[in-house]
């Protein structure tokens, strides 16, 4: 990989300078990402407070998640990942890495995942401990 490669996989928050200015994540991500915890429920998309998953340099996908701070368990609701995108060991590994670290910030000491793309199924638990 070059100096300049991206490595990093990360779960954004909805503020994140990448993901804010939805023009800009358009024109230089191909990403179309709006905070959906402000529109009716029978409308939303993707869910409440959903994060975008940055990895390697492009958003990938999106992640619909929150706390259950008495069981110590991050729910995932869901998993969503961009048209095209192809699903490799290297990715499934950074995201459950990156999902890891997210839970422990938390809090979590569980990690639940109720949906997930179909090309993510095989090679990742619905449930692990942290």
């Amino acid at each position: 990989a070059s100096p300049q490669a991206a490595t990093h996989t990360a779960i954004l928050s909805p503020f994140d300078p990448l993901v804010w200015d939805r023009k800009r994540a358009r024109e230089l991500f191909d990403f179309d990402y709006r905070l959906e915890c402000y529109t009716p429920e029978a409308k939303r998309q993707y869910g409440y407070f959903v994060l975008p998953l940055l990895h390697r340099g492009a958003l990938k996908g999106r992640l619909d998640a929150r706390m259950l701070r008495k069981e110590k368990t991050l729910q995932v609701n869901a998993i969503w990942l961009e048209a095209n995108t192809r699903v490799s060991q290297q990715m499934v590994g950074d995201l459950r890495l990156a999902l890891t670290r997210f839970a422990r910030w938390q809090g979590a000491e569980m990690i639940e995942v109720n949906k997930l793309p179909e090309a993510m199924t095989a090679c990742w638990p619905t449930r692990w401990e942290i």
